[in-house]
């Protein structure tokens, strides 16, 4: 599974970020995530589960606990893929960095209403 597409889920980002302080038991990680986001503990487990399945937590029993905790890695693993995108983006064709695009939005008919002016006279610079 893409860790963007695990990262998509509001839940399962905050369930990563809870994990990245530290090791939680399940009562714990549903605790905060019924609160903060008005699920149920099945929704909870769900996502642990997706989490798991996807290989970025572990679990260990410890009767009458389980704790879960983020797998060695695994921020490593997120970063690679930032860094992917850093370099397609430093790497883009057909920007050199200090040039700056201007934007000329095309007003509809409706947009022209009322300004009283040419509408080939509009000029409007966004990025100036």
């Amino acid at each position: 599974m893409h860790p963007f597409e695990v990262l998509a889920e509001p839940v399962r980002r905050r369930l990563v970020e809870l994990l990245a302080s530290g090791e939680h038991t399940t009562g714990e990680l549903e605790g905060v995530i019924v609160m903060e986001f008005g699920v149920g503990r099945s929704a909870v487990q769900h996502h642990l589960r997706v989490l798991r399945d996807a290989g970025w937590i572990d679990s260990r029993d410890d009767w009458p606990n389980r704790y879960f905790h983020l797998k060695h890695g695994v921020i490593s693993h997120i970063e690679r893929f930032v860094a992917d995108f850093r370099r397609l983006w430093d790497q883009r064709v057909g920007w050199n960095g200090e040039e700056r695009f201007q934007f000329e939005p095309q007003l509809s008919r409706k947009g022209r209403r009322g300004h009283g002016k040419d509408p080939d006279d509009i000029w409007l610079h966004v990025f100036d």
